[in-house]
């Protein structure tokens, strides 16, 4: 019988690119002897290697330090293929994509922390993949009322901070890339979360501007359609918090937001 690991029709042993690194890197020798900038393109790393053993081997010296460093930007190259798990999610429910990330950018004032007195959190804009305390006569399509609680300021958003860390990434389909509080302060939590497969960003704040009343906003970076992404995501804390009397928190329906229903459920079946 041939040996695990190779080729059943070629014979040839299959071996992974981490292994053919850590060969080369071995090969090297001492690591200390080669330190390739992490912005160096695969291809230059390549042509760099290939250059540095055409010299040693032109000055008669193919075993010199000039191999170990052929052999260490080699090695590099090879380590560059492997997929990048750089600004994932640590609590992510599914695996990355097999296409980059498309993280987006955060609008401006997002994740700026507590409004001042007399001021919301920012309005959405035209496209219905965004919820906001904001502009409740000039955009009622997107504006979602403050939730209601008896509690004091401290304990309020100690509830909302045990239910954003309570959130299932990937429940409902959505989400799965994870999430991560961005920032917590005092009557104020910013929330990031990621799609699966594209890596989608969306964003979520909680603000207690005023003693009883919180301030929710929820919307996607890229895109116009959310498919109920956004929807999903308020409606898993009302459901949360609903079990606590002291909370007064609004779901989202289709009767109360027909366009985002509408223009959604095109692509995505709510239920």
């Amino acid at each position: 019988g041939r040996e695990k690991g190779t080729n059943p029709k070629t014979g040839l042993m299959r071996v992974s690119i981490p292994a053919v690194a850590a060969l080369l890197l071995s090969a090297a020798g001492s690591s200390d002897s080669f330190a390739p900038s992490p912005s160096l393109p695969t291809s230059a790393l390549a042509l760099r290697a290939g250059g540095a053993r055409s010299l040693a081997m032109t000055q008669g010296n193919p075993d010199g330090s000039s191999r170990r460093e052929a052999l260490g930007l080699a090695s590099a190259a090879l380590l560059s293929l492997l997929p990048s798990t750089a600004g994932a999610f640590e609590n992510r429910s599914a695996p990355k994509g097999k296409y980059p990330p498309t993280p987006g950018t955060p609008k401006e004032g997002i994740g700026a922390g507590l409004p001042k007195d007399g001021d919301t959190l920012r309005v959405c804009g035209y496209a219905p993949n965004c919820f906001t305390p904001a502009d409740a006569e000039l955009d009622p399509e997107h504006y979602y009322p403050p939730w209601k609680t008896t509690k004091g300021k401290d304990e309020a958003m100690t509830d909302l901070l045990k239910a954003v860390e309570a959130y299932p990434p990937g429940q409902q389909n959505i989400d799965g890339g994870g999430w991560k509080v961005m920032k917590n302060q005092p009557g104020y939590l910013y929330v990031v979360y990621e799609s699966a497969k594209s890596g989608y960003k969306d964003d979520l704040e909680f603000a207690m501007v005023n003693d009883g009343e919180v301030l929710v906003r929820s919307s996607s970076r890229l895109g116009y359609l959310d498919y109920g992404v956004n929807m999903k995501r308020i409606n898993w804390f009302v459901d949360y918090l609903s079990k606590d009397k002291s909370w007064t928190v609004t779901k989202i329906t289709k009767e109360g937001y027909p366009r985002y229903f509408e223009e959604n459920m095109e692509e995505q079946q709510f239920v």
